[in-house]
């Protein structure tokens, strides 16, 4: 009589479990990445969008107060654009979500966009009086810098806008000019100077 057991019949015999491979494991690192990277993806769109939006809204309260409260009978009548900017500041004519650094009350305190770029009035010389000024966004990303130009040359809200060193006189700037004239990033930091040219 033979008796089969599991230590001489290899029916019996059992595959130890090596656990997951090299194949699988990869792919599960690809999937998470691919996760991580979709989600930091949107993130980054609904951040762009958003900061647009706010400071397309920011720009027109600008212009708009500046327009109501800085006007005097002899125009803007500022001696710098520090000047100017701080004493916006001061009334706090500013939008509340924009960033100041600085005391507001001195007259001194300097105003951010929400890229971390400067942005400061300046009185702005017509016929040899200060009849106007000047607003200036700096370190604007692409994406928003053709944006924000093409959507308030729609709006009428400034008689002149500059894309870098290009002016538009008219105020008009189509798409395509825009994207022809904003320049790329640098790394994750805008590279764009926007002037907005209010002449009344």
């Amino acid at each position: 009589m033979s008796f089969h057991t599991a230590d001489n019949n290899p029916a019996y015999c059992r595959h130890q479990d090596r656990g997951w491979g090299l194949l699988e494991q990869g792919w599960i690192a690809l999937a998470v990445i691919f996760v991580i990277a979709a989600v930091l993806g949107t993130a980054y769109m609904i951040k762009s969008r958003t900061s647009v939006g706010l400071e397309s809204s920011n720009i027109q309260s600008l212009i708009t107060g500046a327009q109501n409260l800085m006007k005097a009978s002899d125009g803007y009548s500022f001696t710098s654009s520090a000047k100017m900017t701080g004493a916006m500041i001061q009334m706090k004519a500013v939008p509340k979500g924009m960033t100041v650094r600085g005391t507001a009350s001195s007259g001194t305190a300097t105003l951010y966009n929400s890229w971390g770029g400067a942005v400061t009035f300046a009185p702005l010389t017509i016929s040899g009086f200060n009849n106007g000024f000047t607003l200036t966004y700096e370190r604007v990303p692409q994406d928003a810098c053709i944006q924000l130009t093409t959507q308030l040359s729609r709006s009428g809200v400034s008689d002149g806008i500059t894309i870098n060193s290009t002016a538009h006189d008219d105020g008009k700037v189509t798409t395509e000019q825009a994207s022809t004239q904003c320049t790329a990033d640098s790394g994750n930091t805008g590279t764009n100077k926007l002037i907005f040219t209010v002449t009344s």
